[in-house]
């Protein structure tokens, strides 16, 4: 309770910013609480709680220019449970407790296209098969540093990446890609991806990737197939079937396969070498409160042993 109680206060403190900033500043957030519980065969299972903050704000300097920065904040109650990097040199295994400006750059939309350069997010692949440096990360050295694109040029969308990984080691990779996709129906998108990833310590690899969506009454589905340049254990492929129960809840079905050499630099948004299923259900509590539970069966490919994770996630946004 002393935990959620920080939390709490916490969240509501940072939503105090509007009052401080002068000028055009838009100030977007959300606190999250969620319990996890991890279980693999032939170890004990371990369970935490982790109590997660993340302000951005970005000003409006006029002509299409922005600038953003984002806040973020962590505590977890078990070690090596948190959206932190627990290198030595970023945090360490055995921090529970992080906070850092996190993510920082410009903006600059222009007619059906927007530019974001500075340190963010990335991802790859329409369903960040190849590659993901997630939102839900928290603190320093692990995002990416550089230019991102997204929008769309005539009737194609467009999204393409040129980065640089900010690592804890000296070892900062670069990833490059492009997707383009098509819809010739309303209800039916599909794409194609290309991309790079320019190793310093590792593998430096070529990839490519196909997708599809497809929207069909209330449920939709979406595949992704990808192979890398790579000899050996060189696939992965993703399918995600969810559905719409109202406009408040919906769950989801999610199998995939992620082998060694798969994915870019071994950080597709599945976890390298397994494979298995997701089952997720996700409730929307208010305008901006929501709830969402999602089990994880999976196993490595490379010897077979299961690892399943259970999550609970209580979200508040403002």
């Amino acid at each position: 309770m002393k935990k959620l109680m920080a939390a709490v206060v916490v969240g509501v403190s940072l939503c105090q910013v509007p009052v401080v900033l002068a000028g055009p500043v838009n100030v977007t957030g959300d606190v999250s609480i969620k319990y996890e519980r991890d279980t693999a065969a032939g170890e004990t299972a371990a369970s935490g709680m982790i109590y997660t903050t993340k302000v951005m704000g970005e000003a409006d300097f006029g002509a299409g220019w922005s600038g953003y920065a984002r806040l973020g904040a962590q505590h977890i109650t078990k070690s090596g449970m948190g959206d932190f990097n627990i290198d030595a040199a970023a945090y360490g295994a055995d921090e529970k407790s992080v906070i850092a400006l996190d993510q920082f750059g410009v903006v600059y939309k222009a007619d059906k296209l927007t530019y974001k350069l500075g340190r963010q997010d990335a991802a790859v692949g329409t369903m960040a098969l190849l590659y993901s440096r997630p939102d839900s990360n928290i603190g320093k050295k692990y995002f990416v540093d550089g230019l991102t694109v997204s929008g769309t040029v005539g009737v194609m969308d467009v999204s393409a990446v040129a980065v640089q990984e900010d690592n804890a080691d000296i070892f900062d990779n670069k990833v490059y890609a492009i997707r383009t996709g098509y819809s010739p129906r309303e209800n039916l998108n599909w794409g194609l991806t290309l991309g790079r990833y320019q190793g310093t310590n590792v593998e430096s690899t070529n990839h490519w990737a196909v997708d599809g969506t497809y929207k069909f009454g209330k449920s939709s589905l979406t595949a992704e197939f990808t192979k890398s340049s790579s000899t050996t254990d060189n696939k992965a492929y993703a399918t995600i079937l969810n559905y719409q129960f109202d406009d408040k809840t919906s769950a989801y079905i999610t199998g995939f396969r992620v082998e060694s050499n798969g994915d870019m630099g071994k950080q597709s948004d599945f976890d390298n070498d397994n494979h298995g299923f997701y089952y997720g259900i996700t409730h929307n509590l208010s305008k901006v409160d929501s709830l969402e539970v999602v089990y994880k069966a999976q196993k490595t490919i490379s010897d077979g042993i299961r690892n399943n994770k259970l999550e609970t996630t209580l979200s508040h946004g403002f």
